[in-house]
């Protein structure tokens, strides 16, 4: 096995064809680097070195050796580099799961800081509905969600990372259009393509509970499971719909949106981790993102 020690005396004298000064270089004295040297000789069974008086010169064995012994230093420090590089989560890997509605201006701009401040962290990303990030943290093929607030068994850490208004879809020359704002009890009866129960949990319980107090139901057309198809279904003139401002980007045509006239909750989006997992990596992207949303982690 061979002695880095041994390989950085060697290095040394080889480049300095001197002793004396290879072992000032190294700050010992020239005893220690010939004992060192003679062991690595010992050890490859093999002469290194001609010495001839106070003259040194490689051997063939030793020139062979030498790019080999500057390959294996330099490996070496890089090993203990990346190690420690590492255990502070400046490498390594983080998985993230995100929503339709988080993937299109937050993930990206949060991308970019990482891509400026982490760039050798690989970030592998999950199209998911909130739901489902709840099974991919239990079974532990994301390390980061940005999702809807949703109850779940596991220990789950959040941060609360943005907030927006709840707002009506309409299809575009609906009756509702000509309100400038839509009082709840106007969308009673009315044709209406609703969130999915499952899937579309969040945003199913956020209208329910909008709708509860005053007694409101609407004719349900369809359960859907994601906001760009509930606006497409809208679009398509089949029912209206109560959806995040976020919607809005989307950009689909013949749809008018129509705030609401009661104060109403807000949708939220978190940033979510187990509390279980402190890979480095993933602690050094979640204070990253804390910083890039301006919050403070602790």
């Amino acid at each position: 096995m061979l002695d880095l020690a041994q390989l950085r005396c060697f290095v040394a004298a080889a480049t300095e064809l001197n002793f004396r000064r290879a072992a000032a270089l190294l700050n010992m004295t020239q005893p220690p680097l010939s004992r060192q040297i003679q062991l690595l000789e010992d050890n490859l069974d093999v002469k290194l070195f001609e010495r001839i008086g106070r003259t040194v010169k490689l051997t063939a064995a030793g020139s062979a050796f030498l790019a080999d012994a500057h390959r294996l230093l330099d490996l070496a420090e890089q090993a203990e580099d990346n190690v420690k590089r590492a255990n502070k989560g400046k490498t390594g890997r983080v998985r993230i799961g995100f929503t339709g509605a988080a993937g299109y201006e937050l993930v990206p701009d949060l991308l970019a800081s990482a891509a400026r401040s982490l760039p050798e962290i690989d970030v592998i990303l999950f199209e998911l509905v909130s739901a489902a990030q709840i099974d991919a943290f239990a079974a532990n093929t994301i390390d980061i969600g940005f999702m809807r607030p949703l109850p779940s068994r596991l220990r789950l850490s959040a941060l609360r990372v943005e907030e927006e208004p709840m707002i009506v879809a309409l299809p575009w020359g609906h009756a509702l259009c000509r309100h400038r704002q839509i009082a709840l009890h106007q969308l009673n009866r009315q044709a209406f393509v609703m969130p999915s129960p499952t899937h579309g949990k969040y945003f199913y319980d956020r209208i329910s509970e909008m709708f509860a107090p005053q007694r409101i139901t609407p004719e349900i057309v369809q359960y859907i499971d994601q906001t760009p198809t509930i606006m497409s279904f809208v679009r398509a003139g089949l029912g209206v719909s109560i959806v995040p401002a976020s919607a809005r980007r989307f950009q689909f045509d013949k749809v008018t949106f129509r705030a609401i006239a009661e104060p109403t909750p807000a949708a939220e989006m978190n940033m979510v981790w187990r509390e279980d997992q402190e890979h480095p990596a993933v602690a050094a992207f979640r204070e990253m993102a804390s910083r890039h949303f301006g919050i403070d982690p602790a």
